[in-house]
This record gives C-alpha cells, structure tokens and sequence, in this order.
C-alpha cells in the first residue's frame, strides 16, 4: 500500500516537480520522515498533550495505512493580520443594544494584549456623565442613578479563551448578552494569537507561565483600586466572575494553584484580586488531553485522526468539514453556521496560531499533579469564594464526558452541568444553552 507522504504548502507546479523526481530519493525522504515522526512520538507519548495519538498514528504509518495530510505552514503575524478582515460584532451579534469594544492594552507582566469590553449602557454612560447634577448638589438619588448602582453591583465576568481561538470568540453572542443584562463584559487574547504578539519577536512557542503571568496581570489591572481599571472604568476592586472555555479552562486552573499558593495557607488575601467564582466551559480536564486521546483511539481511530489533524496538522484551518466536526458539529449549515461562516472562523484561526502553547513544558506541570490522588480534588477548592460551575456539551467532539467530570471533581464537585451543545458553546444556534446555564450560576455570586 501507498506510504504516507506529508506535503507543504506550495504551488502546483511544486508539486509536479517533486513527482517526478527520482524514486529512491523519495522513499530516502520517507524513511526520514518516519524515523521523526516516532522520536517525537517517543518523547511525548509519556505525558505530553496528544503523544498517544501521535504514537499511534506512527504505528499505523509503520504498517502501511495510506493516509495523506497536506500540513501547513503559518505566515507570519504581519502577513496574518493584512489577510484577515477586522473582527466585526456588528455583522455577527444578534443584539443592537451594547457593542463590543476591542483594543490593545498594556498588562503589568509587560505584554501588549488585545482587550474586548463590552459594557452595559449605564455602565459605560456612567464614566462620561459625571453624575447627576441633583445627585452631586443635594445628595438626591434619581431612578436613572440607582439603576447605575445596581449595574455596578453586579460582578464583571472575565473570559478566557481556549486553542485557536481568541478573545474575539466570546464578543459575537455571550458579551453582548451578558452586557444588556447589566453585566460589564471583558477578554483578553493570550499571547501568541494575532492581536497579542509574543514578548519573544518570533517565538512559536508560549510556555505556560507566560499565559499565566498575563492573566494574573489582566486581572490584578481589572480590580484595581483605581476606579479607571485598566483605561476601562469598572469601578473600585469590582468582582470578578472568571470564566474559560477548552484550553482557557486549563489555564485557569493552573491559575488557581498559583493564586491559592498550590494547596498552602491562602495568599489570596494579600492579592489585589476580588475573585467572586469560577466557571469552566468544556474545559481540557487536569490531567490535559493524554488520557482523553488514549479514549478516544478505543472508540475510533477515524474520529481521533481528525483531531490529531485538526490541531497538529492544522487542518482545522483550511478542512471545512474537520472544523465543523471538531468545534460546531453537525453538517453543512446545521448548528447556525454556515459555510460562509466556517470559512470566516477558519480565518481567525489561521490569524490567532501565530505561536500555540508549549505542550512538552505544560506536560511537566499539569494540574492533576496537585489534585488529591482519592477524591481528584484540588488542594485550593475549601478557598473557593462560592461553588465553582462546570458545564459540559452533550456534543464536544474534543473533551468527552470523563474528561468534564474529571474537572468537576477536581473544583470539587459530583458533576458538571451538561447542555446540549458542541464544543463551541458560545456560537451558533446553540449557544444560549450554555449562556443560560452560566447566567443562572452568575445571579448567584
């Protein structure tokens, strides 16, 4: 049978030239290929991310399954950037009432991050106003004035984004949604998508502690006592509601080692952070992704090759069908997305995997390793500030149901909320499934 042959990115007239050169070349450059493609399945089929799939697809090349990928190779960011049109709300939220706001701003870790706020009208007035002329004079509270208060009383929810995507996910459905509810709205892109260059100029890989240095910074800018929080007027030390998705969870939960003082007496309390909870949305589970692909090579290889080829090849960029199947589910316009709209989504993906997280470096220091080795809890849960939430999608083509309930027992928790949904739960048709899950968890911080 045909060997396996990986191909770049190159003109069809390339390609034509590579065929018709010599046979034993070819096969050399086979061999060579094989040989690498099992010392990094090697090295990382111990503890790293995917290295089982990765294992095990070397296996299947090694007994001659006739697969091709087609692997691409990323421009660079500035190449990224004139390619894809600006991220628009306008065209893809379903409300006219509050717009979401995207900029770039400076965190305290040094980093340079793309911003997206999307505040309640009287929240956003309030900055500009400066007050009510009978309210300032005599001390009089007028109707418009408390509805402000109550507006300020309510927490800020914080979103974090996963792999692929950006801050830019959460501003199409849930941030103006939250925001006409009253609820101030803001995400960050972590280091390496399109709007949050790397610190390291051309780096391709972002170490874990680098994602965590600039969420703690994002968030230490949010509560700030200054009530101009980051250029973004959200009052003195507001609450804070933090909320990840996928690999966002993730990075959350090492967060949560890291501000809780991994299991030791508490340091919270000397942190500037006014944390009201905590709420993971199709999380990677503690342990990361290994175990959850050895699963997934029991229950089928064919599905387990798509999600090797969707985030390693990257074919989750250009293959419409493996996107749809990983993050919407469904066939072609089920689910509220259509073509058209995959083909927009894959463009902010190619813009937002200018560099991805070091997986052999977060292997050394997954979550799981703190948690109890009984119960799968988290050493930090007893110094939660209210009962955490984890939702889970009846339909998430990435993180199974053992994987989600792994994350709800390490926030110590029976289970996790399951909606129906695909792994994407913020867009689509689907989407206020997870967001009525989420609001109704929010009323009660």
């Amino acid at each position: 049978m045909a060997n396996i042959l990986f191909l770049s990115d190159e003109t069809m007239e390339d390609r034509t030239d590579r065929t018709n050169q010599d046979e034993g070349t070819m096969e050399a450059r086979r061999q060579r290929r094989r040989k690498k493609l099992l010392c990094a399945a090697r090295r990382s089929s111990a503890h790293g991310f995917i290295g089982p799939i990765i294992y095990a697809s070397a296996a299947l090349l090694l007994l001659g399954r006739a697969i091709a990928f087609e692997v691409p190779f990323p421009p660079s960011a500035a190449e990224i950037r004139a390619s894809v049109a600006p991220i628009s709300s306008s065209s893809s939220t379903d409300y006219s009432g509050p717009q979401p706001l995207t900029q770039q701003l400076q965190l305290g870790s040094g980093t340079k991050a793309e911003v997206v706020t999307c505040l309640p009208p009287s929240r956003a007035s309030a900055d500009n106003t400066g007050g009510n002329f009978l309210s300032s004079l005599f001390g009089i509270t007028s109707p418009s004035d408390r509805k402000k208060e109550s507006n300020f009383d309510k927490p800020v929810l914080a979103f974090i984004h996963g792999s692929l995507h950006a801050s830019w996910c959460w501003s199409e459905k849930y941030m103006p949604y939250f925001a006409s509810l009253g609820y101030p709205c803001v995400a960050f892109s972590l280091q390496g998508t399109g709007g949050t260059p790397t610190v390291e100029e051309g780096a391709k890989k972002v170490k874990i502690a680098s994602h965590l240095g600039d969420l703690d910074a994002f968030l230490k800018g949010l509560s700030s006592s200054n009530s101009n929080n980051l250029g973004l007027a959200l009052g003195n030390n507001p609450r804070i509601a933090l909320i990840g998705h996928s690999f966002g969870g993730l990075t959350i939960q090492k967060w949560l080692e890291q501000y809780y003082g991994l299991g030791e007496e508490s340091n919270a309390k000397e942190q500037s952070i006014n944390l009201a909870g905590v709420s993971l949305l199709c999380s990677v589970p503690p342990s990361g992704n290994s175990p959850m692909t050895l699963r997934f090579l029991l229950r089928s290889i064919r599905d387990s090759w798509k999600i090797i080829a969707g985030f390693v090849m990257k074919k989750a960029i250009t293959d419409k069908g493996i996107c749809r199947d990983l993050f919407f589910g469904g066939a072609d316009n089920e689910g509220g997305i259509s073509d058209d709209e995959i083909e927009r989504y894959q463009g902010y993906f190619d813009r937002d995997t200018v560099a991805t997280i070091d997986l052999s470096d977060l292997a050394k220091q997954l979550p799981s390793a703190k948690a109890d080795k009984h119960s799968g809890r988290a050493p930090f849960v007893q110094s939660l500030p209210s009962t955490p939430l984890v939702i889970a999608a009846s339909d998430d083509f990435i993180v199974d149901k053992e994987g989600s309930i792994e994350t709800a027992k390490y926030l110590g928790l029976e289970s996790p909320v399951f909606i129906d949904s695909p792994h994407d739960v913020m867009l689509g048709d689907k989407w206020k499934n997870g967001a009525d899950a989420l609001l109704e968890w929010v009323r009660t911080l």
